[in-house]
C-alpha cells in the first residue's frame, strides 16, 4: 500500500493521436511513449476486471495519467496496451515475435512490443491464464518509466517467464498480535495486495482464531471473522489464492470438544467466498498429539472439501518432540491419507526442510512457512547481533534484511513447492518483496529487486538510492553498535532520499518507516557511546573503594551513571523519532508503544517507542548490586563484592573468559556449522537474546547484566561446545559458568567427551556464576573440550564461562 500525495489526474480519455509515439533514448534503443495509450481488454474474456483496474490506477497514481480502457482493438493511430490470455485475445490474435513464446506453465506470461506502426505502437501482455495476465501487469509496472506526466517503455522489451514455485504468499493476520494489519481498512488491504502482486505474490494467508463476534483488541473496526470474509472476497476478485492459518487449541480427545471444533469451522467455511489452502500448526500453537490431531484433521478436510473440493489441507510439525515427530511421519507414511495435500515447514520444526522432504511421501507437497518478520527469538535470527542493538530494536523492529532473505530462501528452496510466510506487520515489507521475487525466479538479481522496489514505491529516479539505503539498514545489524560508523551514514543516506524525493515522500509510509529506523539506530548508537563512557567512569570510581571508602565509591559511581539523566544525547533525534511515530500510526496504524494511542499488544511486537530510552549499560544491575553491598555488615565483604564487580571479566593469571552471545568475546566457542549453510541454527550455536522488558508492565529486569541478556544457544539436543588450547598440563582448573536464558533447561557439562564436570543442572534465579572443578585428566594434554548436553527441553543456553587456573 503506497500512500502518495494527491495528484491531479490528466483525464486523457480521448483517442487523440500521440504527437510522438517513439522517443529516442540512445542509438541502440528507443522508448515508446504511452502517455496517450489505451488499455485494451475484452470485458468478456478471462482477464479479471481488477487486473485492468490495477494497471490503470497504478499508472495514474505515479504519473497523473488516466489511460482510457476499451474492450475492442482501436484504429491504427492509437498506442495500445493489450491484455489477454493465450487463446483469448482482444481482436482474436496476438503473435509473439520470433523466438518468444507464452510459457505453458500456470501463471506464465509474455510481454512484448510491436513498433511496426510507428504512430501506434502496441504493448502485449499475454498470460498463459488469467493470473498470468495479472502478473504481466505487475511486471510491466516494474518495467515502465513513470514520472509525473510521463509514461514510457523500452521498445526492446521482450519477456517470457513463469514462476519456479507454486506457493508465493504472505500471512496478513487481522489480529492484535500484528503491529499494523489490525488497523487497516479494506482499501489499505487492497493496495498492499497490489503492491505484493507487482513482485510476484500469488496468495495471502488470513488468520482465523475465534467465533464471529470476537475482537481481541478495541483497535479492530470489526471482528476478525468479518474482516476475513471481506479480504477473501477481495482476493477472489483478483484471482489470488486464499490461505487460512487455522490453529486447533482445544484437546480433541473429548468427543464433544472434537465435534464443537468441527462445527465452528464448518460455519466459517460456509461463509467464506474462497479457500485454496489451510494450514493447521501442529504446535506453536497446538496441544494435540499427532495420534489425535491427524484423525480430527481428516474429518475437518471432509467439511472443507464439501464446499471447496480443490482446497489443500497442510499440517506442520512445529514444536513436535522426537516421539511426536515420529508419530506424525509414521501416520503419513503408513496411512497416506488422500485428504492431506502436504506438510508445512515452520518455526520450531526440529529438522530441516530437506529432512522433512525426505521423510514425507513424494505425493505430498511441502510448503515452507518462513518467519520473515522477527529478528530474535525466532526461526532465522540476526546472526552475531550486537546485544545492545538487539535489546532496543528487538524482535519486531523495522527490519529490511534483503541479503539475509535471499540466503534463507535459496538455501533450501528446491525441497519445497514454495512458501507462505509468517508476517506480523508492514515492518518486514522489503522481505516480502524479496521472497516473492525469488520464488518466481531464484536466480533473480537482488540488486535489481531492490532498485525496482525503490522505483515502484518511492519514485522513478530514486531506485538506486533506495537500494543503497536498504542495504545500509541491513548492515546496521552487523558488527558492533559502538563502532559501526555506517549507522550514521545510513541516516545521511535516508535524509538524502528525502531531499531527492521532495514533498512526494511526506506521506509515503515506506520512506517514513525506513527514516524512522535510521533515526532510531543513530540515536541508540549516540546514547551507547555516551553511556559506555559513563559506565567506564562508574567502574573507575568503584576501583577506588579501598582508599575512598565503600560509600563514597558507590556515591561517585552513581553520579557517573546518573549523567545519562542530566544530559540528553541528541535530543533532536529523539524528538524526530517521536514525531515519526505519530505519523506512522496515522499512515499505516503502526503500533509503536503500549501506551495511547498506539496500544501495541506488547513491547516485543514493534513497540520501539517503549525501547528507545532503555539503559544501554549495566546501570540498573549495578544499582541493585550497590543496594546489596550497602546492606552488608562487613567492610571486607563489601570490598570483596566491589572488587568482583570491577574485575568481573578477569579470569586471573592463566585463565580465560568468554561472554557467550557476544561475538567479540567468545573466542573458545566451537561452531559446528556455518551461517550460510545453516541460517536456522538447527545444527550449530546461535547468539540468542533474552527479553529484558516485561511484556505487560514494560518493567526492566534489574537482576540482569547485559552479559547475561545474550547467550549462546543450541537447540534440539545439539551440544554446545567450547575448546581451549595452550593450557598448563600440570595445573588444576575450575570452570565458572553463568547459566541463563529463556529456556532454563537442565544440562550436563562434560569434559573431553568422558569426564562429567556436573550432572543435570538447572540455572539459578536470579542468575549468578557457579563454579565446578575440571578433572585434572581432562587438561593434562594442554587442551580441553567442554560440551553442554541438553537433558530435556528445547535447548542449551550458556551466558558466560571462565576457565580459571587454581
Amino acid at each position: 500500500m503506497h500512500t502518495r500525495s494527491t495528484r491531479t489526474l490528466f483525464m486523457l480519455m480521448t483517442m487523440a493521436t500521440a504527437s510522438m509515439s517513439i522517443l529516442a533514448q540512445n542509438a541502440s534503443e528507443a522508448m515508446i511513449d504511452l502517455s496517450c495509450a489505451t488499455i485494451v481488454a475484452d470485458a468478456h474474456n478471462t482477464v479479471k476486471p481488477k487486473t485492468v483496474a490495477m494497471l490503470q490506477e497504478e499508472i495514474a497514481s505515479r504519473t497523473g495519467l488516466w489511460l482510457a480502457v476499451s474492450d475492442i482493438p482501436l484504429d491504427s493511430r492509437t498506442p495500445t496496451i493489450i491484455l489477454g490470455v493465450k487463446g483469448d485475445v482482444p481482436g482474436g490474435k496476438a503473435t509473439p515475435p520470433e523466438g518468444l513464446a507464452i510459457p505453458g506453465k500456470p501463471e506464465g506470461f509474455a510481454i512484448w512490443t510491436d513498433t511496426s506502426n510507428m504512430e501506434a505502437p502496441k504493448v502485449y501482455l499475454m498470460g498463459n491464464d488469467a493470473r498470468g495476465t495479472l502478473f504481466a501487469v505487475g511486471r510491466l509496472l516494474r518495467l515502465l518509466t513513470m514520472r509525473q506526466g510521463e509514461l514510457t517503455l523500452s521498445s526492446a522489451t521482450r519477456i517470457a517467464t513463469a514462476p519456479t514455485y507454486e506457493f508465493r504468499g504472505h500471512q496478513m493476520g487481522y489480529r492484535n498480535t500484528a503491529n499494523t494489519y489490525d488497523l487497516w481498512n479494506i482499501r489499505q488491504y487492497e493496495q498492499y495486495i497490489r503492491d505484493m502482486v507487482i513482485f510476484g505474490t500469488n496468495s495471502v494467508e488470513l488468520i482465523q482464531e475465534g467465533d464471529p463476534y470476537v475482537r481481541d483488541t478495541r483497535l479492530l473496526a470489526m471482528s476478525q471473522w468479518s474482516m476475513n470474509l471481506r479480504i477473501a472476497k477481495l482476493l477472489d476478485d483478483y484471482g489470488l489464492d486464499v490461505w487460512l492459518w487455522y490453529s486447533l487449541l482445544s484437546v480433541v480427545k473429548d468427543p464433544k470438544v472434537y465435534q464443537a471444533e468441527l462445527d465452528l469451522r464448518e460455519e466459517f467455511i460456509q461463509e467464506m467466498p474462497r479457500i485454496d489452502g489451510i494450514m493447521i500448526p501442529g504446535g506453536d500453537p497446538g496441544v494435540n498429539h499427532p495420534d489425535d490431531l491427524m484423525p480430527w484433521s481428516g474429518d475437518f478436510a471432509k467439511l472443507l472439501h464439501k464446499r471447496f473440493p480443490n482446497a489443500g489441507l497442510y499440517i506442520s510439525n512445529q514444536k513436535f518432540g522426537v516421539e511426536e515427530r515420529d508419530a506424525f511421519y509414521g501416520y503419513i507414511n503408513d496411512k497416506q491419507p488422500k485428504w492431506l495435500a502436504g506438510v508445512a515447514y515452520g518455526p520450531g520444526s526440529e529438522d530441516t526442510v530437506k529432512v522433512q522432504r525426505e521423510r514425507t511421501p513424494s505425493q505430498y507437497k511441502i510448503r515452507r512457512y518462513p518467519d520473515i518478520t522477527h529478528n530474535i527469538r525466532c526461526q532465522y535470527p540476526v546472526p552475531g547481533w550486537d546485544g545492545k542493538h538487539a535489546q532496543s530494536l528487538d524482535r519486531e523492529g523495522v527490519n529490511p534484511r534483503p541479503a539475509h532473505s535471499q540466503l534463507v530462501h535459496n538455501a533450501w528452496d528446491e525441497y519445497a513447492n514454495g512458501f507462505v510466510s509468517y508476517s506480523d506487520g508492514a515492518h518486514d515489507d522489503m522481505n516480502k518483496m524479496v521472497w516473492s521475487s525469488l520464488a518466481w525466479d531464484p536466480n533473480a538479481g537482488l540488486d535489481q529487486i531492490l532498485v525496482d522496489y525503490g522505483r515502484v514505491f518511492f519514485g522513478e529516479d530514486l531506485g538506486p538510492e533506495v537500494a543503497k539505503g536498504l542495504t545500509m539498514l541491513e548492515d546496521n545489524m552487523k558488527g558492533f553498535l559502538l563502532t559501526n560508523e555506517g549507522i550514521d551514514a545510513a541516516l545521511v543516506q535516508w535524509r538524502k532520499i528525502g531531499r531527492l524525493g521532495g514533498p512526494e515522500l511526506e506521506n509515503n509510509w515506506r520512506y517514513q518507516m525506513y527514516l524512522f529506523r535510521a533515526l532510531f539506530d543513530a540515536y541508540i548508537r549516540a546514547r551507547l557511546i555516551a553511556e559506555t563512557e559513563y559506565e567506564r567512569e562508574a567502574y573507575l570510581a568503584l576501583s577506588r573503594a579501598g582508599d575512598a571508602g565503600v560509600k563514597q565509591a558507590i556515591e561517585d559511581s552513581r553520579a557517573a551513571l546518573a549523567r545519562a539523566d542530566n544530559k540528553r544525547i541528541r535530543p533532536e533525534l529523539r524528538a524526530e523519532i517521536e514525531e515519526l511515530g505519530v505519523k506512522l500510526f496515522k499512515l499505516i496504524g503502526f503500533q509503536l508503544s503500549l501506551d495511547e494511542p498506539y496500544l501495541a499488544r506488547n513491547p516485543e511486537r514493534g513497540a520501539l517507542l517503549d525501547k528507545v530510552d532503555i539503559p544501554l549499560n549495566d546501570r540498573l544491575w549495578l544499582e541493585r548490586q550497590f543496594e546489596e553491598v550497602l546492606a552488608m555488615t562487613s567492610q571486607d565483604e563489601q570490598l570483596a563484592r566491589l572488587n568482583l564487580l570491577v574485575n568481573w571479566e578477569n579470569p586471573g593469571p592463566g585463565g580465560f573468559y568468554d561472554d557467550l552471545g557476544n561475538t567479540a568475546k567468545q573466542p573458545h566457542l566451537v561452531r559446528q556449522t556455518r551461517y550460510e549453510e545453516d541460517p536456522g541454527f538447527i545444527y550449530g550455536p546461535q547468539e540468542s537474546h533474552f527479553r529484558s522488558m516485561d511484556n505487560k508492565t514494560k518493567q526492566l529486569d534489574n537482576t540482569l547484566r547485559y552479559s547475561w541478556l545474550d547467550q549462546c544457544e543450541t537447540v534440539y539436543y545439539q551440544p554446545l561446545l567450547m575448546h581451549y588450547s595452550d593450557l598448563d598440563p600440570s595445573a588444576q582448573y575450575k570452570v565458572r559458568v553463568t547459566y541463563f536464558g529463556r529456556y532454563g533447561n537442565p544440562m550436563r557439562l562434560v569434559a573431553d567427551e568422558k569426564y562429567e564436570v556436573h550432572g543435570a543442572n538447572e540455572a539459578v534465579r536470579p542468575p549468578w556464576p557457579e563454579e565446578f572443578d575440571v578433572p585434572r585428566e581432562a587438561t593434562q594434554d594442554g587442551q580441553l573440550d567442554l560440551a553442554w548436553h541438553l537433558v530435556e527441553g528445547r535447548g542449551c543456553q550458556v551466558a558466560e564461562v571462565w576457565l580459571i587456573k587454581k
